[in-house]
């Protein structure tokens, strides 16, 4: 009961606790009966607040959380649903967080377009001074390949920042619509 009450558990959660405690298989059963018949656990309540912890604080997706409320033996249904309550609190937090990561990306982006526009322009300058069509062909290519790497430089950031949003547990629904909502 005092573990209950300092934090909200599931029932697989409370039977592992007692099991690593050396409590018998026999009572590990009936106490966790009684924990959930007097409300001490609630696999619908511990849901809820894992659900708002993780989007909150870990800026877990949903689909994160329903791995890790799976992994605590919360039923499917269950845990689908409150999940889906929270959906637009977690697009919310997927914007912020797309936001805040596409500075980052758009200040290294910026760095690296810099340095590739300086090498263009050592390449453009050396142009000038061969005489060899072969030389010049190469040179040219050279220029063409890294002006092309600036104009891809959005879709990399895009590229990037789906990729990082895949990895928190965010659906590539989710992932778009917040991709709208920041003009990306």
């Amino acid at each position: 009961m005092a573990e209950c009450s300092r934090k909200e558990i599931s029932a697989r959660q409370a039977r592992q606790w007692l099991i690593k405690h050396d409590i018998p298989e026999s009572e590990t059963k009936q106490i966790v009966n009684s924990l959930v018949k007097d409300k001490y656990i609630d696999d619908s309540r511990f849901a809820k607040a894992y659900t708002r912890d993780k989007l909150r604080f870990s800026k877990w997706g949903p689909e994160k959380i329903l791995q890790g409320l799976g992994d605590a033996g919360i039923d499917k249904s269950i845990a689908e649903k409150t999940v889906k309550e929270e959906e637009s609190l977690a697009i919310q937090i997927l914007s912020d967080l797309l936001s805040k990561k596409q500075k980052e990306l758009e200040k290294k982006q910026e760095k690296r377009i810099a340095e590739t526009q300086n090498q263009i322009e050592l390449l453009k300058d050396k142009l000038g001074d061969i005489e060899t069509q072969k030389e010049r062909a190469s040179l040219q290519r050279k220029i063409y390949t890294l002006q092309t790497k600036i104009r891809s430089s959005n879709q990399q950031t895009r590229s990037a920042l789906m990729a990082f949003a895949l990895r928190k547990g965010f659906s590539l629904k989710q992932i778009s619509s917040a991709l709208k909502q920041i003009e990306i």
